[in-house]
């Protein structure tokens, strides 16, 4: 579980310093993808592992099922509902008002659906199929008047949201900090922190750097200097934060 808690990645930061600078569209995305697929796969085994401790009786079989079914039917379902947002979406016409409350629908209703539904599948994955179906080709059908408002709009909706997650993640820590005795951070604590961060970033440059020859080959073709780069974009941030609240929250987990 604590492996897939810092195993998600918030690389938000990085990119918008590489936006500033001008570096290469390529790399940006690259990083962005990756931390799309990295979170969304988090996730998953972070929900198959907290059934698991939570008391739940499952084999291996089922632990292989319930990890299939939120892999492969969060996405499906993000398909499916990315052709009808779509669809929505064409019949609109310079109505930014009617097109940006259509997108923001289908978001959070997506994620409705497969999270607080019996269908149960993962809603991080239904999301980032969803948002690759509206990049690729489904923002065609967007108006041109109203492109610049959607943005704006869910530009400032994922700001409010990890405003939202570190103003709790602090709330709660320094609750324990200053209110709860047995919740005492040592120096030693701090020191096994700093620790672990160094830790995480040399595992991501090692396992960077031996996939380093397949990237190449598969036409990536990036630089020495790119991959400590990539290295380093791997932040923990708001994902992370999230799963941590999950396991503080939970009655389940002691």
């Amino acid at each position: 579980m604590f492996g897939a808690i810092v195993s998600a990645t918030d690389p938000v930061a990085v990119v918008a310093l590489l936006k500033e600078l001008g570096a290469s569209r390529r790399l940006a995305t690259l990083i962005e993808g990756e931390s799309l697929l990295n979170d969304g796969t988090a996730m998953v085994v972070f929900l198959v592992v907290l059934k698991i401790v939570e008391g739940y009786e499952m084999s291996g079989g089922d632990m292989v099922l319930m990890f299939i079914r939120l892999s492969v039917g969060g996405p499906v379902l993000g398909l499916i509902f990315a052709v009808f947002t779509s669809y929505m979406l064409k019949r609109l016409y310079n109505e930014a008002v009617l097109e940006v409350n259509t997108t923001i629908f289908s978001a959070y209703l997506l994620f409705y659906v497969c999270e607080l539904t019996p269908v149960h599948v993962s809603g991080i994955l239904a999301l980032v199929a969803l948002g690759l179906y509206m990049t690729y080709g489904g923002k065609t059908n967007i108006s041109a008047g109203s492109e610049e408002s959607i943005h704006h709009v869910w530009q400032y909706i994922g700001f409010i949201a990890e405003t939202i997650i570190f103003f709790l993640a602090g709330l709660i820590i320094g609750d324990k900090v200053f209110n709860d005795s047995a919740e005492y951070i040592a120096s030693v604590d701090l020191g096994k922190l700093a620790l672990l961060y160094l830790f995480l970033h040399f595992a991501r440059f090692l396992i960077i750097l031996l996939l380093w020859p397949c990237m190449r080959k598969m036409g990536y073709g990036i630089t020495i200097q790119e991959v400590i780069l990539l290295s380093y974009a791997g932040l923990r941030g708001a994902v992370g934060l999230a799963l941590a609240l999950i396991v503080d929250l939970s009655n389940s987990v002691s």
